[in-house]
């Protein structure tokens, strides 16, 4: 009987010891992935503040030309013209800009989100 005990106590401790050297390595794993991701995730806003940055420069830019464009102006039917180009201008850049922030938005999504969704779909293929 103490024989059985023991074999039980051993068998009982080794499998403990094996859960929990998983759930260590797991963990481990985890936090590795959360360090990447949040390396990512400050690395993606420092892209994307100087994206801002870039844009707000190409803007300032575009508003000096149209106040010395305004300013050089002949004649007031000059003003129409001048103001309508400006606005078309204006127009592209926003656009571009915008697209280019989507863009860069969901790249930094995906390269955030990825550690944390490369770990989930290895506990759930470690589960089945």
């Amino acid at each position: 009987m103490d024989d059985q005990r023991k074999r039980f106590t051993d068998k009982t401790a080794k499998a403990a010891r094996e859960n929990f050297e998983q759930g260590a390595s797991a963990a481990q794993h985890a936090t590795r992935n959360a360090e990447q991701s949040y390396s990512s995730a400050l690395t993606g806003m420092r892209e994307f503040n100087l994206k801002l940055i870039e844009m707000a420069h190409a803007n300032t830019e575009a508003a000096f030309e149209l106040a010395h464009e305004i300013a050089s102006a002949e004649a007031p039917s000059d003003l129409a013209a001048i103001w309508a180009e400006h606005a078309r201008r204006q127009f592209e850049l926003m656009t571009r800009q915008s697209k280019e922030l989507t863009e860069l938005g969901q790249k930094l999504a995906g390269r955030t989100t990825e550690p944390f969704a490369h770990t989930i779909n290895e506990a759930f293929a470690r589960g089945t």
